[in-house]
């Protein structure tokens, strides 16, 4: 365990039980800014806070921003997913699991690769992620 991992241990056993909710985040930055101002040492508020610099430097460029709500978190997802088979695609598949389930055929990932091929719907999947397809829906069907 290197002393930066001990520090955050030590300072997740000393926090109350609160700390696992949504706002601690954003009161851990407050206190970060706040110790800042007060002229701490960068490296006491990081030690204490069990942080980054690179952090502490993030949050304090952000509180200098005339932004009220500059202690929430920026979101790091993605707004779209280009990759992402389409949906008609997926219904496509399932529907033809159970036709070719209900006929007694082979109904695994190469064989709904091949059908779909077959009946000219572009585009054809890869097999996993047929597999992942049918896996999907097996869950949300139980």
């Amino acid at each position: 365990m290197t002393s930066r991992t001990k520090a955050i241990s030590q300072v997740r056993q000393q926090a109350p039980k609160e700390s696992t909710m949504a706002h601690v985040p954003e009161q851990r930055r407050q206190r970060a800014i706040d110790s800042s101002l007060a002229g701490d040492p960068l490296e006491d508020i990081c030690r204490a806070l069990a942080c980054a610099k690179s952090w502490r430097y993030t949050w304090r460029e952000r509180s200098l921003a005339p932004d009220p709500s500059w202690s929430a978190a920026l979101r790091r997802r993605p707004r779209t997913t280009p990759t992402t088979t389409p949906q008609r695609i997926a219904q496509v598949i399932v529907a033809l699991r159970q036709t070719l389930a209900q006929h007694g055929t082979g109904c695994g990932a190469a064989s709904l690769q091949q059908a779909l091929a077959q009946q000219g719907r572009e585009p054809v999947p890869s097999q996993r992620t047929i597999y992942r397809m049918l896996h999907r829906s097996a869950k949300e069907v139980t």
